[in-house]
């Protein structure tokens, strides 16, 4: 199985925002889990929820090479078979306009709702848009969040994830917005970036304690904060790290959670399938 997104493609005159050549990756990810999930499910849930949180406007331009592609959001309604609902949350107008009116131009059978709101607020709103679910109609869903910077609040996550049976794919920030900033997060005891999003108010005393490096620390936080919630432990060693393209620096980390073993397996086929980078020492 290989990969797909949309490449190459001509300008529709709807807002397209611009991205780094090093996203594609991220896309590509996405794109070969979400097919997986799609398919292998299909004929065991009669309905199954795709949820994208900080969704984007469903097309990029690439800034190194002009080239126009087809984002995550997108990407994920032309899955075949499609999910049968989809909830997409952005607080930008300009992206959620964009993302509906080419949502709407893609041909299938499955419900679509779009959000135009900040996504740590939006919970309420996105549990109320869920399908219903009974023993008798069962609903699995699976969550894309990708967010641009680390000002994510883990009770988003907490939230749905105690409420449903769902699997996470979550982009964390932690090179290119908390390594980066870690300096002012550390020594301002009012700041709650990192507390919000590791679920830990008293993050700065371990890490004072802790000999690991920053990023192996925050990951074992943030696992640490789903295991609470019910998901299986991920390793250092599944979070998959997105360097800047041509030279080899941290950005961010794409880690999958699920409270199934046979997510870890998909997890595990994804990254092989999309042959990805050599994993980094943090």
């Amino acid at each position: 199985m290989t990969e797909s997104y949309l490449r190459g493609l001509e300008n529709d005159g709807l807002y397209t925002p611009s991205i780094k050549s090093h996203s594609v990756q991220k896309i590509k990810l996405h794109n070969y889990y979400t097919s997986l999930f799609s398919r292998s499910m299909k004929d065991l849930w009669p309905q199954h929820a795709y949820i994208g949180l900080y969704s984007g406007a469903g097309r990029a331009v690439i800034e190194d090479s002009g080239e126009i592609v087809e984002t995550t959001a997108t990407s994920a309604v032309r899955l075949e078979p499609p999910f049968t609902h989809y909830i997409f949350v952005d607080n930008d107008p300009n992206s959620i306009a964009a993302l509906q009116q080419r949502i709407d131009a893609i041909p299938g059978e499955y419900q679509t709702t779009f959000i135009q709101k900040d996504v740590r607020t939006a919970t309420g709103e996105i549990i109320r848009t869920m399908p219903n679910f009974s023993r008798e109609k069962g609903l699995l869903s699976f969550c894309f969040v990708d967010p641009f910077a680390a000002d994510l609040d883990f009770q988003v996550i907490k939230e749905l994830g105690s409420r449903y049976r769902m699997d996470f794919l979550i982009l964390l920030m932690l090179g290119r917005d908390i390594r980066t900033n870690f300096r002012r997060y550390l020594e301002d005891p009012e700041d709650t970036r990192i507390a919000a999003l590791i679920d830990d108010p008293n993050w700065r005393e371990d890490w004072k304690k802790d000999g690991r490096s920053l990023i192996r620390f925050l990951l074992q936080k943030f696992d640490d904060a789903m295991r609470r919630i019910g998901y299986i432990e991920a390793e250092p060693s599944d979070a998959e790290p997105i360097t800047a393209t041509g030279l080899g620096v941290y950005l961010y980390s794409l880690v999958l959670y699920s409270k199934q073993p046979l997510g870890k397996k998909f997890w595990n086929d994804t990254r092989q399938g999309v042959n990805p980078q050599i994993s980094m020492d943090f």
